[in-house]
């Protein structure tokens, strides 16, 4: 049996329902706009609700509707699948031009650093693999990823983050709000380093859209005012004046379908269209944006953003289902962790964990005992491999990971380390992932943040640029868990020029002979890593459509703390056998959204699925 027999099963074979998530484009009269609330309901203990139900459990026992599943979109050329149309679309208009994968990936980053603010901005970080198609007659070619994390401003270090009155407390506040949460951002130079390395177009042609966007106006969505109304109170003024509404009231986040032009943006982006990386590292840019975050009571300087440079890293590569599975290496710990997560499923595959479907017990058992395993190495050894040693090669060497395994698993009980920290109270927005493949086959897969929604809700005056917030992920306090509940230690410890650990998972997954088969990655913090395992193992181990395989409900453990999310969509009966186990279930919103494209090698024809948790959409080159 040869790789493309082994990787059996149609992307698409079953009929499917429209995504759950439907904007209606309509623009609204500014004045005297009434701002919609949005539902923000904080993660509640499935266990808490069976004992309220009584003993006979009829209440956590009640039908639960099958989650819809968006149609995958089918095209025979070209596609990009991302968590905005129109950012998609300028990105296979780039294709249509003849510009090849890595082209339009840029062309779509850009466009959603104007559409898609939240989680997207030129003020932000992200992770890069791509994977040139195979040529015949040559040796199967390298794929390559580029890292454009943000990083610490000189003056920081161990101890920037604690408090100075002596009580040694983290202070999260400056962490995770204002001028003091922002690493040098990575966005501009990591896009323009993938274009001048690996594309063939002139970057002012695929900064054109992007800038018209901003000058004309897009039209805000429900996601982005579900995440400014969720970070409405730390917001500084030039930010809610940007994506602000004047109600009865006062000012509150915009509804959907406001047109939100940047003015301010444009003419940043027109500087990088003609100065390229000089023209946001230095110059005018460089200038608003450090007298801003100045005037803030920030640190970073203009020396911290004119040494910026994004770096060219090897992927790590696995094994998974006889197909090779390449994703980010460290900073991110979101490659080695699937990889990770992905073996041990195989070794429990091995012993017939799996035998009774994905939503068994058993099922769910095993692979969150592979979970939890993969993030307490996570916690005790990833951190910025420029300054820190990742032993990569042995965390995933089958020597370590075989006894690892056979020691711990017991399928009869949960054996989780007990954790100290706290479910994140919120379902993560502020993250985006887009997959483009070429007509020819080179693929792209991108990861992108800002960190938390808007990142630090900070715009300095005359930029249009969110700031990320992501010197919160960091350990601030090696043993003390961010905002999503991670625990980290030294490895990850604050220190100037480093870049905080990540758990952004762009994944390439292709046959052995190079042909890339499926783009994968997902928004989500921590959920990230999880969101990408269950995709890959729905669709490679349980042959699910892709469809299938993005929309079935999910689980998450992340070793510290130690109960177990879980999406709506489980059984009753399967969660009593969790409990039984052990496990302490959690019910979550949405866990991860995933943007992932499929090639048939039989047929050529390739298929896009936006997860129906998210606003996106794949967009096939006619």
């Amino acid at each position: 049996m040869n790789s493309l027999q082994k990787f059996h099963g149609s992307p698409v074979t079953s009929p499917v329902r429209p995504s759950l998530w439907i904007v209606t484009p309509l623009l609204v009269i500014l004045t005297g706009t009434h701002c919609s609330t949005a539902n923000h309901s904080n993660s509640h203990s499935m266990g808490a609700a069976s004992a309220a139900s009584g003993a006979t459990g009829s209440a956590a026992a009640k039908p639960v509707a099958p989650k819809a599943r968006t149609m995958a979109r089918v095209g025979t050329k070209g596609m990009v699948v991302a968590d905005d149309e129109i950012a998609a679309e300028w990105g296979v208009e780039i294709l249509k031009r003849g510009g090849n994968a890595v082209d339009a990936a840029v062309a779509t980053a850009f466009a959603m650093a104007v559409t898609r603010p939240h989680f997207a901005s030129l003020g932000g970080g992200g992770f890069m693999v791509y994977c040139p198609a195979p040529k015949a007659g040559k040796p199967v070619p390298n794929c390559e990823s580029i890292d454009y994390r943000e990083m610490a401003p000189a003056a920081t270090g161990r101890d920037f983050y604690i408090d100075k009155s002596g009580n040694g407390k983290p202070r999260t506040d400056l962490s995770q709000n204002g001028a003091t949460a922002s690493g040098v951002p990575g966005v501009p130079a990591g896009l323009l380093l993938a274009l001048e390395k690996f594309g063939t177009r002139k970057r002012a042609e695929l900064l054109t859209r992007p800038i018209q966007l901003a000058q004309k106006g897009y039209l805000f969505t429900g996601h982005s005012e579900e995440a400014a109304l969720d970070r409405w109170d730390e917001m500084n003024p030039e930010a809610k004046k940007l994506f602000g509404c004047a109600g009865f009231t006062g000012m509150f986040p915009c509804p959907p379908g406001t047109l939100i032009t940047q003015t301010d943006l444009a003419k940043v982006l027109q500087a990088i269209s003609k100065s390229g990386k000089a023209g946001f590292y230095q110059g005018w840019v460089a200038k608003k944006l450090i007298q801003g975050l100045h005037e803030a009571g920030g640190v970073m300087t203009l020396e911290d953003l004119a040494g910026y440079e994004a770096k060219l890293r090897k992927p790590v590569t696995g094994t998974f289902q006889g197909l090779q599975v390449i994703s980010m290496p460290p900073p991110s710990s979101g490659g080695a962790i699937l990889l990770q997560i992905l073996s041990d499923v195989e070794r429990a595959d091995k012993t017939g964990s799996f035998a009774q479907g994905p939503r068994s017990a058993s099922s769910i058992h095993a692979i969150t005992h592979a979970m939890a395993l993969a993030f307490a190495d996570r916690a005790k050894y990833f951190g910025d491999p420029d300054q820190t040693d990742v032993p990569l090669a042995q965390l995933l060497d089958t020597s370590y990971l075989d006894p690892r395994w056979q020691k711990s698993f017991d399928p009869k009980h949960a054996r989780l380390p007990a954790g100290a920290g706290e479910l994140t109270k919120k379902e993560p927005t502020h993250t985006t992932h887009f997959s483009v493949m070429d007509h020819e086959g080179n693929a792209v897969a991108i990861t992108t943040t800002v960190n938390d929604n808007f990142g630090s809700g900070f715009v300095p005056p005359g930029t249009g640029v969110v700031m990320n917030d992501q010197m919160d992920d960091f350990s601030i306090q090696p043993g003390t868990p961010n905002m999503f509940g991670l625990v980290g230690a030294e490895a990850n410890a604050v220190a100037p020029h480093k870049r905080p650990l990540s758990s952004m998972s762009p994944t390439i997954v292709r046959t052995p002979e190079g042909q890339v088969r499926l783009i994968v990655g997902a928004q989500g913090g921590p959920k990230i890593i999880t969101a990408v395992a269950h995709t890959l193992i729905n669709r490679l181990r349980f042959n699910m459509t892709l469809s299938d395989a993005v929309a079935e409900p999910r689980y998450h453990q992340q070793w510290k703390p130690a109960s177990l999310s879980m999406e709506s969509g489980f059984a009753y009966e399967t969660q009593k056998m969790l409990r039984e186990l052990g496990y302490d279930l959690q019910e979550s919103g949405p866990s991860g959204k995933i943007h992932a494209l499929e090639r048939d090698l039989t047929t050529h024809r390739v298929y896009g699925v936006s997860d129906p948790r998210a606003e996106g959409a794949a967009v096939a080159e006619p």
